[in-house]
């Protein structure tokens, strides 16, 4: 599995760095819309490393290679996780660091992170199978499309239903990413099926 890591991030060097300066650039706008952005972008990088092995034909030497189809389908699901958690670090620093110089409320970050964290699961559960089932051209259409909807998702109760956002401020944190963690868990048994098919 370390091994896997280790290939698929050696693969997206080059995208890691350019992430290294957009997500700081997207979190210094600190809002729900660029939060989710942010955190799925990182949650897109198991996408990326797929296209890379289709090109590559790695399907075919992986399996000459001591891999199970579990460890190859794991990896991308722990690649995505890794990516979301490196730019919500990132954000949240960003966001902590304004906070502090502005004496602004550290609970407006809540909101937007919790959020945008909950849609990075959401994408990781619901992609990921059907990067397996279709590959990673249908793939790309749907990044485009989930990333649309959530953030305009995320503007229109930002700001269209204040109360609303505040609420969700709230319930996000304990009973929806609880269900995303529990739907990503399903997706990883979804995957296997595509996998052994």
């Amino acid at each position: 599995m370390k091994g896997l890591l280790m290939k698929d991030s050696l693969v997206l060097i080059k995208q890691l760095k350019i992430f290294l300066i957009i997500i700081p650039v997207i979190a210094l706008i600190g809002n729900a819309s660029m939060a989710s952005i942010a955190i799925l972008i990182g949650a897109s990088l198991p996408m990326t490393a797929m296209a890379y092995d289709e090109q590559s034909k790695w399907e075919n030497l992986a399996r000459m290679m001591p891999y199970s189809k579990e460890d190859l389908i794991l990896c991308k699901y722990i690649l995505g996780y890794l990516g979301m958690l490196g730019t919500t670090l990132i954000y949240i620093i960003i966001q902590g660091l304004i906070t502090i110089f502005t004496n602004g409320n550290f609970e407006n970050i809540l909101y937007p992170v919790s959020f945008a964290v909950t849609c990075g699961l959401l994408f990781i559960a619901i992609n990921t199978p059907l990067l397996f089932r279709y590959g990673t051209q249908k793939g790309r259409y749907l990044l485009i499309l989930y990333i649309g909807l959530s953030t305009g998702l995320g503007t229109f109760i930002k700001g269209a239903a204040p109360d609303i956002s505040i609420y969700i401020s709230f319930i996000t944190p304990t009973v929806v990413i609880i269900a995303a963690i529990i739907l990503n868990i399903v997706s990883i048994f979804i995957s296997l099926r595509f996998k052994k098919k």
